[in-house]
């Protein structure tokens, strides 16, 4: 008789399309499936130059990437030197890091927006992390500075941040271990709209005295392996809109921030019907109740609450 009731139960969960999970979870950054190899032709090194014939003498530095520890997605970079030892430099993929962001945006003095981001290392992750970057639309945003943050632009030469304008904040020591978080905030003038973000773990590597061969490091991926998603952030183009626009840009997003873990299925199918009502403080008394309530997160609720 249980085992009858609870197929009853799920069987109306299925038709119903109620959520099973009460609140919106949000989903972490993603990540690229990339193989590291080793490189399959190099060149080999000019070790010298024999003195009576002027000919060049080579050798076979033997470039591989190895495996040092799987789970901690370290390698080692390994090769053979001028000197005939054998060289390993350590390379930790800056993907070993499971991060979710949440972004809240709310009105500043001047007619300005605070955006703040809390960027979370999960429990799941393996290092710390070391980088935040996130995209803009806007020819007026001020990153608010930290003493324990590098912060400037990031160059546009990388394709993954050609589009809009990136931001990148950088911390100074590695205390952002799993389970630990960090806060970035961002002021300006434009209202929030959906952009990307990018998080990494450790960057770089420890030299051994001698470049490892130019072929070895070819191998390496370059941002493309950083976990990436989307957040809010200050978009220009959102002020020349009028307010029904803004709701069809929101109501556009609808199914994308259901899979971002923005809002509940249940939420989104109320603000399909509803998100464009001429009672604009009545929506946004509903989003305040959501938020309150669980069914939406801050994204969500501060998207339709910067409405004008």
């Amino acid at each position: 008789m249980i085992w009858f009731l609870l197929m009853v139960a799920l069987c109306s969960i299925a038709v119903t399309g109620q959520d099973v999970s009460a609140q919106p979870i949000r989903v972490p950054l993603k990540k690229t499936t990339i193989a590291l190899k080793s490189p399959p032709k190099y060149e080999r090194r000019i070790i010298g130059q024999d003195p009576k014939t002027g000919q060049f003498r080579y050798y076979d530095p033997k470039p591989q990437i190895i495996v040092l520890d799987a789970r901690a997605k370290k390698y080692g970079l390994r090769w053979i030197g001028y000197d005939g030892k054998e060289k390993t430099i350590i390379y930790q993929r800056p993907d070993a890091v499971d991060v979710v962001v949440s972004a809240s945006v709310s009105a500043a003095a001047g007619r300005e927006y605070l955006y703040v981001y809390d960027i979370i290392s999960l429990p799941s992750s393996i290092g710390y992390v070391s980088t935040f970057a996130v995209q803009n639309y806007s020819s007026n945003v001020i990153p608010i500075k930290s003493p324990r943050l590098y912060v400037g632009a990031i160059t546009k030469n990388a394709r993954e941040f050609k589009l809009g304008n990136w931001i990148g904040f950088g911390l100074i020591s590695h205390d952002v271990t799993p389970g630990k978080h960090f806060v970035v905030k961002l002021l300006s003038s434009a209202p929030p709209g959906l952009v990307e973000c990018r998080a990494a773990g450790v960057l770089g590597m420890k030299g051994v005295g001698e470049e490892p061969p130019q072929e070895l490091e070819n191998t390496l991926p370059g941002y493309e392996i950083w976990p990436h998603g989307y957040t809010l952030g200050p978009n220009d183009q959102l002020q020349t809109l009028s307010r029904h626009e803004r709701m069809n840009y929101i109501a556009g997003l609808l199914p994308q921030m259901r899979e971002l873990g923005w809002l509940t299925r249940s939420a989104s199918g109320w603000y399909e019907q509803n998100l464009f009502s001429d009672n604009l403080n009545g929506l946004i008394r509903h989003a305040d109740e959501d938020l309150k309530q669980g069914a939406i997160t801050s994204e969500l609720h501060d998207m339709i609450t910067s409405i004008p």
